[in-house]
């Protein structure tokens, strides 16, 4: 069986800790919180002292990390993945990412004869989606692997193309939120109770707009993070898209006014403040 190391462990990479502990798989983790990695140990995993360790101990090597700036330092720091990789091991990103970021590592593990593959995630009622993008060969070796801890995976195309696909998921998801948002505001603006909305017209409005609480795991700002990639790569490669730069904006305006913790209904403030109380 596959030696997996795990450097991540927020809330996706905990998700992973247990799916792939209860399936047998002998796992190494990192992480910059003690605790987190306490919590991993107390399972089943082994904590390493950094990412070269936990490749030096790993046939195929995970990332759940939020940004690229983070795969950056994990790939390429002092202590850093490229620092304990051999031939023949697998690294697979399963964060958001921008797409140059996964064709650069692609090329930087080839050059050590290892894989490297990006294959960002979704949440849908079932479970995870997993985006793959890189050379077929690689994403067979791994398959199993994500299937453990995915419901549906897919490879979709060449390196970073499971990236576009994630940032094409993620303007889709935002884009429904903020025409959501405005109208729930646009009902309560003419004195209607908006739970008409999703409880009669039977329209899929979260009540999270309704309420005020918006504090939980961050998602907005990662959200904001990740409309920030598609716009870029958007602006790269010649698509028009003037809808995802007004969501970007509304995103943007929520992620400075707002805390940072907001989950992504934290958006609805937007309209409040333009909107006048009746």
């Amino acid at each position: 069986m596959e030696r997996i190391g795990l450097i991540g462990l927020g809330n996706i990479g905990s998700y992973y800790t247990g799916k792939l502990v209860a399936a047998g798989y002998p796992l190494s983790v990192y992480d910059l919180d003690p605790a987190r990695v306490a919590a991993a140990e107390n399972i089943g995993a082994v904590g390493r002292a950094n990412p070269a360790e936990v490749a030096r101990e790993s046939d195929v090597i995970l990332l759940s990390l939020p940004a690229s700036p983070n795969v950056e330092q994990v790939m390429s720091g002092e202590q850093g993945i490229l620092k304990g990789l051999r031939a023949e091991q697998a690294v697979v990103d399963t964060g958001t990412t921008r797409p140059e970021t996964e064709v650069l590592y692609a090329a930087e593990c080839a050059a050590l004869g290892a894989s490297y593959l990006d294959a960002p995630i979704t949440w849908r009622s079932h479970g995870l989606i997993i985006m793959v993008g890189g050379e077929v060969e690689a994403f067979e070796r791994v398959r199993p692997v994500l299937e453990t801890v995915g419901s549906k995976v897919r490879h979709v195309g060449a390196i970073g193309t499971g990236q576009v696909l994630k940032l094409a998921n993620q303007m889709i998801l935002a884009g429904q939120l903020a025409v959501q948002a405005e109208t729930v505001e646009f009902t309560r603006q003419a004195g209607l109770d908006a739970a008409l909305l999703r409880d009669y017209l039977e329209f899929p409005v979260p009540a999270a707009l309704e309420g005020d609480d918006f504090h939980g795991g961050g998602q907005l700002a990662l959200h904001y993070k990740d409309l920030i990639y598609a716009l870029d790569f958007a602006h790269a490669s010649g698509a028009s898209t003037p809808i995802l730069a007004m969501v970007h904006e509304i995103f943007k305006a929520t992620h400075v006014l707002g805390e940072p913790d907001w989950l992504q209904p934290g958006i609805a403030t937007y309209w409040r403040i333009l909107n006048p109380k009746k």
